[in-house]
């Protein structure tokens, strides 16, 4: 990806571009201390970036400039929420101006192709009820299992996976689904360079699933799947994983990142930005 992306790309997916893009900044030492603006359609999706990260925007090393894609009341509370530490949630409800409901809905809906460059770290979530060992086995021509743990998820663990979710009927089925019992986590590194979002609709075409049963949370961008590792392993595991598989393709995601948020690349001689 190169320049400008269209509207739409921007929409279905700039808070994900925001998260890969504080998290490799980060892990690789390059954050640039609030001398870099990101620019994202609307309030929320600033946001998500943070709650997903589990980071304070003022952690994340760069600034964000919102478009005005949500009323002036919505853009408050999105900032409020994003400022807090760790982020707070909005709640179940979208509230009353259905800002944050259309907000959602775009992230949930078929979008753009994203184009995002390759990653290989990942996770896998193996959900309550599904065939584990089956899934396990069905991942391993595509990844290598580098730790496994099982744990039964909590409501707060189903909103850091799904900030995206609202309205209390899904909210509520979604959290009866994922926290009905224990889980499988899989820590994974790709064999060779794969989409995870194929293989992901491959095993649960195979297994048979629905909208809301679908066997297997597994990430298909880079950002997300950083943050979930971070989530269940901690930053510091994240960390030692990164210095070993990631380094030497973070560079070329970084600048994929700063195409899609319109961030300048980094100089040694730059000022900061006129704030």
């Amino acid at each position: 990806m190169t320049g400008r992306e269209p509207d739409g790309w921007a929409a279905k997916h700039a808070a994900k571009a925001l998260l890969g893009y504080v998290l490799d900044s980060l892990l690789t030492g390059t954050a640039a201390d609030g001398r870099e603006t990101a620019v994202v359609p609307g309030p929320w999706d600033a946001w998500w970036a943070c709650y997903r990260a589990g980071l304070p925007l003022s952690a994340t090393g760069i600034r964000v400039r919102a478009g005005g894609s949500a009323c002036p009341a919505c853009a408050g509370s999105a900032a409020a929420l994003a400022a807090a530490e760790p982020p707070r949630h909005p709640g179940t409800e979208p509230g009353p101006c259905g800002c944050l409901l259309r907000w959602a809905a775009v992230l949930r809906s078929p979008g753009p192709p994203a184009g995002w460059p390759p990653v290989a770290l990942s996770l896998a979530l193996i959900k309550p009820g599904a065939p584990a060992g089956r899934v396990q086995g069905l991942l391993a021509p595509w990844f290598e299992v580098l730790s496994a743990r099982e744990l039964t998820l909590t409501a707060a663990d189903t909103r850091r996976l799904y900030p995206e979710a609202y309205g209390a009927g899904y909210v509520a089925d979604r959290d009866a689904y994922m926290t009905s019992g224990p889980v499988r986590v899989l820590t994974l590194l790709a064999r060779h360079p794969v989409s995870a979002r194929d293989v992901k609709a491959g095993i649960r075409d195979r297994i048979g699933s629905d909208a809301l049963r679908n066997h297997l949370h597994m990430p298909d961008n880079p950002g997300e799947a950083l943050a979930d590792i971070a989530h269940f392993a901690g930053y510091g595991e994240l960390a030692g994983l990164h210095r070993r598989y990631e380094r030497d393709q973070a560079a070329s995601r970084l600048a994929f990142y700063r195409a899609a948020l319109g961030i300048s690349a980094p100089g040694a001689d730059r000022l900061p930005a006129a704030g």
